[in-house]
Order: structure tokens, then C-alpha cells, then sequence
């Protein structure tokens, strides 16, 4: 390990410098992000007869590392002396070196078979010299190439490597930027909170040692920022990024802070997102082009340009392709589907295949939103709602479907006219207000859409209505009294009169029907949601938004229809229970037993993931409770000794 004050105790405050020396404060002012500072030192470098071949391979690869970050064109160049350098010392660390700067230079051309190569034979260097520092750098770097991959929990396990190595030296820059990396591949996975935790550990260290560094542990927190859809923070954190970075020339952190900016600020000033956009287009391509791609892209078609966007998104696919980017490649299939004035069919082709990536690469969050634009593509709004049910519980907020990407090109869902929430509580809403009671004239006129609510849209004879709602009645009264109320009810769901007679209320001589294609009714989306969860294959984030639908029982007077959706409740509660483990089965069984206490199977299936689980108390316990049940329905309950022994 280079120690910090042996470097700079003894260096001039002018003129030349030993390659020895220069080298090694230029490493530690390159890993603070004082890169200026940094040049100078390389630049004092007096290379004679007695420098050393090692120290030589060491300033060059050091070059070529710099040069790298500033988004130099001379990368390749300066790694390919160095490697020829430190092949004649057969020195392993300016092995290590040489090899860390030929792997950046075949990153930057975007030749992966080479940049993986040249970081194995730098790490097997490294190793052999116990350069600790080299060790941790490498690790850090191959981590970030894994999770630009999309490969984030692979990425994940480098990267702990990474800090545990670190952990034993006192290699503070480089812990940061192993955490800010890590911070990254947690985004990748959608895991906001944990991304937002090392972020924040990140930033704290580059901060403690006055580093310009502490940008890339900014632009992480904006790029969390911008997930949640906290347009404000987002753009605030990128602006500050952006003034770390640019004295500088960190090409890293601006290339992604303008793409960042450009679709944040796009919420509040559309105007500013182009030039913005522009302006991450005209930085020096470190990583290539994709994030700018993308951000011009998705602020073309927000601002409705398809053909820059299609344009754009057909050069960021390119460009992900051949760096095996699978996010980016992922984001341009869904912005060309946005973008393309193709049938739906074929733009649910790359729509699916972006699926498909997210849910390979593990990224919850935007497998949601890629849901939610599949859902109103095809207008299943059941399988919208339970996306963007998704998304809530993942942190989203709102302000998403401002800030330029996929949502924000869909436009929010408007707010239905009449929304009528029958499941938990009863409530009617006219463009999300509630209908006072005054507003109804009549108790059974809420009566009626309390009972139109139960059939989740489906229709209702007049007879069985009338006889439900009069029973007492002769039939023609009671006929004609329904025919008032059914003229109630319609004035209340449009009091201005603005939609023909039966656009949200149906009927004809022989039913009556809410229309779900313009009423938002809860139990219709439960039930759609839930029988598609149940009919495809096991998907535990979706089957968990599903249950998230159902906010209790059905609190209208169709028994029947209470059954169906409680039963298609506990149908979901039972699949997410089943191929879970112990724990989390045991939570699902619980809530089953909860809302249906003479449930045999979800009984068994707590004891059972109870006893898997170890906590054999609870497991005695439940089975009290189910045997208590059982008799109470004059069941043999099933005896202990046997379920042991199964």
C-alpha cells in the first residue's frame, strides 16, 4: 500500500520530480478526484537513465488511468506502453497497473472480451505482489463493468469482496468509490433504500477527505432521487454534482449528471430539458453514449418529437448492444416502442423483450413500470392498477409521471369520473371527490349501487333488484320505483348531464349494470387482477400487489359476492405462500387464518412452515387454534404426532 505522507513529505514545491515519486502522489491525488493536481505532478516527472522499468510501466499506466477519467482519446495508447513497460520489469504491481489501465482503454473502445482479460491478469498480479490498494481498485472497477451489465447481483458480491478487503487498510478513497458502486448495483435492482445507504456512506467518506469525488456519491442519490419521482431533490443533487465535477473534467459524473438533469428538470422546465439533453450529448463519451441517449430520447418524445426519439433510441440500443449494457438496451427497446407509430402488437414485441431483461437482470422497479405502460397500451387497466400498486410500494411517489421516461411519456392516469370503492368500505367518487350524502336524495339510491357494486359490473335483473330493494312491494310498484331510483343514480354520477343516459349506469328492460369501462370499481379490478395473477406463473411481486387490491371484505349485502372475492383473496395469499420460505409462509398463512378461521389447509400450512421455521412454540400454539376450530365444525382435526412425522 502507498502511504500517504511518505509520498509527499519529501516532494519540491517546483521543478522535476523523480517517476517514482510523481507516480506515486499522482495515484493519490487521481483517487481524491484531484485531477489537475494530479496532471501537474505526471507532468514534473523527470524520467533518466536510473529510473527504474517498473516505475516507468507505473507512470504511464497511472497516464493512461487519468487520462481515462477526463475522457481522454490517447487511453489505448499510453495502457499499451505501460503493459510493454512492465513486461520487461516482470514487476507484478506495474503489472497490475499496466493491466488496470490496458482493461480501461478496452472499456472505453467498448471491447469487453479485452477489458475482462485485462482486469483477470491484473487482479492474478496483484495478487501476486499482495497489493492490497491494486486489489480493492480492481474489484471496485470489475464490479462496476458487472453491474453496467446488468449482472447487479454478481456485481453485489465483487463489490463486498472489494470492501472487505479494504476494510483491514487504510484505504479510505477507494472504500468510498467500492460503497458508490455498490450504491449502483442496488439502483440496478430497484432497492432505493439500500442503494440510498451506500450512497450515503460513500458521499460521507469522500466528503471527510475534502474530495471532488463526493460527486459520484451525489449523482447516486440523484439517481434515487429521480426513481422515487422527487423531481425537486433530484435536479438540486444533480446541479450540485455537476459543480463538483466540472473544475475537474470528471467525464464520468458529467456525462451521467446532464443525462440525470436533462429528464429531471424536464418536469418543471421542458425547455431546459433539451438544451439539457444536449448538453450531456456534447460530453466526451466515457462509457459511451447511452445514458445521453437515452435522456435526449425520452425529452424528445415527453415534448412530443417521435422521430428524435426514435432516432435516439435506435442509437442507444446499438451502442448497448455492443457494451452489453442490458439496462440501457432495455430502456431503448421500451423508448423505440414509445416512440414507433407501429400496430401495438409489434410495439409489445420490445416491450415484452424489455420485460424480460428487467426481470433477468432482477430490477422490480422497472419491471413495474414497464408493466404499467404494457397495461395501458393494451388498456387492461386491472393489470395498470396493479403495476403502479407496484410501484407505490416500492416508494414511488407521484412526481414520476413528470419527470421525462417511460411514465411521464404515457401521461398520469386521468382520474376516473366515477370511481366507487366497495371493498373494505363503501365510498362514491366523482373525480376523486366523494359524493355527499345529501347529493344522494335517497338511501336506496345508494343501496342500488352498493348492489351493482357486489357484481363487479356485471348485470342484475330488474327483478331480483326491485325484490332486494322493495320486498315487500307488488312487482309494477316496485318496477317503477326502480326505474326513479335507476334516474337517481345517473343524475348523481353526472349531475351536469354531460354524458348520454347510460354511459356509466346500463339498462335495458331486463338489467341493470354499472359500466366498467368508464366506472373505476374496485371489486372488478380485484377480481380481473386476481384471477390473471392466479392463471399465469408464479410471480410473487405481482401476486403481492393483487393482494394489496383487496382492501377487506365486500361491505355490501350480496353474500355470494362476498364469498367469490374472499375466496379469490385467499387464493392469492395461498400462492404466495406456497414455494415461499418458512418465515414468509408462515406470515401468509396467518393472514388466511385471519380472515377465514375454518380453513383446514392454510392451518396445516402454518403449523408447517412454523415447525420448518424452528419456532415449535408457535407451531403448538397454532395447532390449538386449528384443532379449536376444527371441532367447532365438527371436524377431526388431523393429530400432531402425524404431522410431525409428514
Amino acid at each position: 500500500m502507498v502511504r500517504e505522507h511518505s509520498v509527499f513529505e519529501d516532494l519540491p514545491p517546483g521543478g522535476p520530480v523523480p517517476v517514482a515519486d510523481a507516480w506515486r502522489a499522482g495515484v493519490l491525488l487521481h483517487a481524491r478526484g484531484e485531477f489537475d493536481a494530479a496532471d501537474r505532478i505526471y507532468a514534473r516527472a523527470v524520467d533518466d537513465e536510473d529510473t527504474a522499468t517498473a516505475d516507468r510501466a507505473q507512470l504511464l499506466a497511472a497516464r493512461a488511468s487519468l487520462s481515462w477519467a477526463q475522457g481522454g482519446d490517447n487511453v489505448r495508447e499510453l495502457a499499451g506502453q505501460a503493459v510493454f513497460e512492465a513486461q520487461r520489469s516482470k514487476d507484478d504491481a506495474a503489472l497490475a497497473a499496466a493491466y488496470v489501465a490496458q482493461a480501461l482503454g478496452a472499456y472505453q473502445a467498448g471491447d469487453r472480451a479485452a477489458n475482462e482479460h485485462a482486469y483477470a491478469l491484473a487482479l492474478a498480479a496483484a495478487e501476486r505482489a499482495g497489493d492490497v490498494r491494486q486489489q480493492v481498485r480492481i474489484r471496485s472497477n470489475v464490479g462496476s463493468r458487472l453491474l453496467e451489465e446488468g449482472r447487479y447481483r454478481t456485481a453485489i458480491a465483487e463489490l463486498d469482496q472489494a470492501i472487505r478487503l479494504g476494510e483491514g487498510a487504510d484505504l479510505p478513497e477507494l472504500m468510498a468509490l467500492a460503497r458508490h458502486n455498490r450504491a449502483e448495483a442496488w439502483l440496478g435492482l430497484g432497492e432505493l433504500r439500500r442503494a440510498r445507504d451506500d450512497a450515503d456512506a460513500s458521499l460521507s467518506g469522500w466528503q471527510r477527505m475534502g474530495s471532488p469525488q463526493a460527486a459520484f456519491g451525489l449523482l447516486t442519490i440523484a439517481r434515487v432521487h429521480r426513481q422515487l419521482g422527487l423531481a425537486s431533490q433530484a435536479v438540486a443533487t444533480y446541479r450540485e454534482a455537476i459543480a463538483l465535477a466540472e473544475p475537474t473534467a470528471n467525464a464520468q459524473v458529467l456525462i451521467e449528471a446532464w443525462a440525470g438533469l436533462a429528464r429531471a428538470v424536464f418536469a418543471d422546465d421542458p425547455a431546459e430539458a433539451g438544451r439539457t439533453a444536449k448538453q450531456a450529448l456534447a460530453q466526451s463519451p466515457t462509457g459511451g453514449a447511452v445514458l445521453p441517449e437515452l435522456a435526449a430520447g425520452w425529452v424528445s418524445l415527453c415534448s412530443g418529437d417521435r422521430p428524435a426519439a426514435a432516432a435516439h433510441a435506435a442509437r442507444a440500443k446499438a451502442e448497448a448492444g455492443r457494451r452489453r449494457d442490458a439496462a440501457g438496451l432495455a430502456e431503448a427497446l421500451e423508448l423505440g416502442a414509445l416512440a414507433d407509430e407501429r400496430s401495438v402488437a409489434g410495439r409489445l414485441s420490445d416491450l415484452a423483450e424489455a420485460a424480460a431483461i428487467w426481470g433477468e437482470v432482477g430490477n422490480g422497479l422497472a419491471a413495474a413500470t414497464n408493466a404499467v405502460v404494457r397495461g395501458r397500451l393494451t388498456a387492461d387497466w386491472p393489470a395498470e392498477a396493479v403495476a403502479r400498486t407496484r410501484l407505490h410500494a416500492l416508494g414511488v411517489r407521484d412526481g414520476v409521471w413528470q419527470i421525462a421516461g417511460p411514465l411521464a411519456a404515457l401521461g398520469a392516469p386521468p382520474t376516473a369520473e366515477v370511481a366507487i370503492r366497495a371493498l373494505g368500505e363503501f365510498a362514491v367518487l366523482l373525480s376523486g371527490e366523494s359524493v355527499p350524502t345529501a347529493a344522494w336524495q335517497s338511501r336506496k339510491a345508494r343501496d342500488l349501487v352498493k348492489l351493482l357494486a357486489a357484481r363487479s359490473g356485471g348485470p342484475i335483473s330488474r327483478h331480483t333488484l326491485a325484490v332486494a330493494l322493495w320486498p315487500e312491494a307488488e312487482a309494477a310498484v316496485a318496477g317503477r320505483r326502480l326505474a326513479v331510483l335507476v334516474s337517481t343514480v345517473r343524475g348523481v354520477f353526472d349531475p351536469g348531464h354531460r354524458r348520454p343516459a347510460g354511459h356509466f349506469l346500463a339498462a335495458d328492460e331486463d338489467s341493470v349494470r354499472l359500466d366498467t369501462r368508464h366506472v373505476a370499481l374496485d371489486t372488478a379490478a380485484f377480481a380481473a387482477a386476481a384471477r390473471a395473477a392466479l392463471a399465469a406463473p408464479r410471480d410473487e411481486a405481482r401476486l403481492e400487489a393483487v393482494a394489496t387490491l383487496y382492501a377487506g371484505e365486500l361491505c355490501v349485502g350480496d353474500e355470494s359476492a362476498r364469498v367469490t372475492l374472499a375466496d379469490l383473496h385467499r387464493e392469492v395469499l395461498r400462492r404466495l405462500a406456497i414455494g415461499a420460505g418458512p418465515e414468509t409462509a408462515a406470515g401468509w398463512y396467518r393472514r388466511i387464518v385471519a380472515g377465514e378461521r375454518y380453513d383446514e389447509a392454510a392451518h396445516l400450512g402454518l403449523i408447517g412452515a412454523l415447525t420448518a421455521a424452528g419456532r415449535h412454540g408457535e407451531a403448538r400454539r397454532a395447532y390449538d387454534e386449528y384443532a379449536a376450530a376444527m371441532r367447532e365444525i365438527d371436524v377431526s382435526p388431523a393429530s400432531r404426532e402425524s404431522l410431525n412425522k409428514s
